[in-house]
């Protein structure tokens, strides 16, 4: 009696240790997704802050620009005006691709943390999968008999089962939901 309890015991442990494992991976791939998602958002401020950056940059260049073609007594007009106008020009392109790449970033940063998250759905659905295929494998190695290697007529052996060895301990399931082997 004392086997069939333990295999059963072990193979509850087995199942509970399956479902812990999809829990722990589910939590990790949802941590790692969280951590994505914040890089992202970072990753945008850090561009947007950029943008500004270039903005100021270029205004201000541009700006010096026509202080030094005043300075040096340079009618401001003609081709000065257009000199200024193609910096200020420059500034707002680039300006503007640097927050297409924040925003880029930031997209593809979300899409792999959705990604993380699936992997994670996929994990605690393979950890039970596994336990509802540990409690397969124990009930029917526990009702047919079964336990590797075929029965002794068809040549395999007659691999030793729950049925095979409790006929040595009488049948003695009853403290066990679910088992009758009679």
């Amino acid at each position: 009696m004392a086997l069939p309890l333990i295999a059963g015991a072990l193979t509850v442990a087995s199942m509970g240790l399956s479902i812990y494992k999809g829990i722990a991976s589910k939590n990790a791939y949802d941590a790692q997704a969280d951590t994505t998602r914040s890089y992202g958002e970072i990753l945008l401020g850090d561009a947007l802050k950029e943008a500004v950056r270039i903005e100021d940059a270029g205004a201000r260049f541009a700006q010096g620009q026509k202080m030094m073609y005043i300075g040096s007594g340079v009618e401001y007009g003609g081709s000065a005006v257009i000199t200024v106008k193609q910096t200020q020009s420059w500034a707002a392109a680039e300006a503007r691709a640097t927050r297409a790449r924040g925003a880029a970033e930031y997209q593809y940063m979300r899409k792999t943390a959705s990604v993380q998250e699936g992997m994670g759905r996929a994990a605690l659905i393979g950890g039970i999968a596994e336990a509802v295929g540990s409690a397969g494998n124990f009930l029917s190695s526990a009702k047919f008999g079964g336990g590797g290697g075929g029965s002794k007529s068809s040549g395999g052996g007659g691999g030793s089962s729950l049925v095979q060895v409790s006929k040595g301990w009488g049948n003695n399931f009853s403290g066990i939901p679910g088992f009758n082997m009679k």
